[in-house]
């Protein structure tokens, strides 16, 4: 599954996640691509801040206000985690395009 972001670059939501995590984590992963499992807090040292602001990032590439969907962010995990709620953003999204042309 492909998106656009901000930067007109097309990339998969993995790769937007990887991104943004990376540019986020405080603390280098072992190595890429990352793996799923890896804690955001303990493995990479994102702050629960920082973690807010990720997701918020997040819904703005993609296009979908993180707030209005009572995103429980407390509930992020790893990053497989963020690469499962990016995916509900960008079905969120592609759903509410969908009722826009309606």
């Amino acid at each position: 599954m492909l998106e656009m972001s901000k930067g007109a670059r097309l990339e998969t939501l993995d790769a937007q996640v990887e991104r943004l995590v990376l540019e986020y984590a405080q603390k280098a992963p072992p190595k890429l691509p990352l793996n799923p499992l890896l804690s955001l807090q303990s493995d990479l040292a994102i702050e629960s801040l920082s973690l807010v602001s990720l997701a918020v990032r997040l819904g703005d590439e993609l296009g979908v206000d993180v707030s209005a969907l009572n995103l429980e962010i407390g509930n992020l995990r790893t990053v497989g985690d963020l690469v499962v709620v990016a995916r509900q953003l960008s079905q969120s999204n592609r759903a509410s395009n969908i009722q826009q042309e309606k």
